[in-house]
């Protein structure tokens, strides 16, 4: 079996031959690359404002967990005072890194059950948008330890 071949190819149409784009090509490529952008700027930006965010929530959430933790360390229920409290309140203001940190340590006794006592820590800031986030809370609770001559 013979394959036969042409010599001579087929007329060329003008694209073919053509090395280049036209002008009119150039313009719609940048309009559809101007468009993308405009798109993934605005797109981008909000996603580093939710990262900042989750950021932010995250190293709270961690400082509040340890200043709990030292609060624990350091105090027993004899121990536990409004003042005490307060110092570790203005110490912790110095270390966040938050926009507009608002910290509050509260002791809280109840009159019925006098041997337990809550130790209440609420953290709120504002997030990059300028906005209050929903504050971070932690409740610590101190028991006072019975002694041997208290009856169960």
């Amino acid at each position: 079996m013979k394959i036969y071949r042409r010599n001579n190819p087929l007329p060329c149409s003008s694209l073919k031959t053509r090395k280049g784009f036209s002008i009119l090509e150039a313009f719609v490529s940048m309009i559809l690359i101007s468009a993308t952008v405009s798109i993934a700027i605005p797109a981008l930006r909000v996603i580093n404002f939710q990262r900042k965010s989750i950021d932010q929530r995250l190293l709270a959430t961690m400082e509040v967990a340890n200043l709990g933790e030292r609060i624990a360390a350091d105090n027993s229920w004899h121990s536990l005072t409004p003042d005490r409290l307060a110092q570790y309140q203005s110490g912790m203001l110095k270390q966040l890194n938050l926009k507009e940190p608002q910290l509050s340590v509260t002791l809280i006794q109840n009159k019925k059950e006098p041997t337990k006592r809550q130790v209440r820590i609420q953290l709120s800031w504002k997030n990059p948008y300028g906005e209050w986030v929903d504050p971070l809370l932690l409740s610590l609770w101190f028991h006072r330890e019975r002694s041997s001559n208290e009856s169960k």
